[in-house]
């Protein structure tokens, strides 16, 4: 009975003290067709799932020391590989295609002292794509190599 009683505080004790996820995103991942998750803990460590292959960390070279993220969102890319995107709490976005570090995208075109309270990135034939939602209710939207345009309005 003891050793129940111990076993049950040592899980509840780890269980209190591991890191809780605070964002999580899903996606398909184009080369083999499987899902694949992306986690962001409490401490703001970022960890990916493939099925059968359990939870990995992943890099966060490239990102600023004492980052915060926000926001996240993961897609495949159009030659199938993974692409991570995550707005940081300085609303700044960066992106990851593993095997590299993160680069910061471009927020050109976005208004001065923009808020981002919305995110979602996602691939098109030609390319990534990225669709914020700012603090005053606009839509942005975002193609790689060109400013950010605000999304027409009419009707919503």
């Amino acid at each position: 009975m003891k050793k129940v009683i111990l076993i049950f505080c040592l899980l509840i004790g780890g269980f209190s003290f591991g890191q809780e996820i605070k964002l999580i995103a899903a996606y398909l991942k184009g080369d083999d067709m499987a899902t694949r998750y992306v986690a962001v803990k409490s401490d703001n460590s970022i960890h990916w799932f493939a099925p059968g292959n359990g939870w990995k960390a992943s890099s966060n070279e490239g990102l600023p020391s004492g980052y915060q993220v926000k926001f996240i969102d993961a897609y495949s890319y159009t030659d199938g590989s993974t692409r991570y995107v995550v707005v940081l709490e300085d609303n700044s976005i960066w992106w990851f295609a593993p095997g590299n570090p993160w680069k910061e995208s471009s927020v050109d075109g976005l208004p001065s002292g923009y808020k981002v309270k919305g995110f979602e990135a996602y691939s098109k034939d030609d390319g990534t794509r990225y669709v914020a939602l700012l603090s005053d209710n606009s839509i942005w939207w975002f193609a790689p190599g060109n400013a950010w345009q605000k999304s027409d309005m009419i009707g919503l």
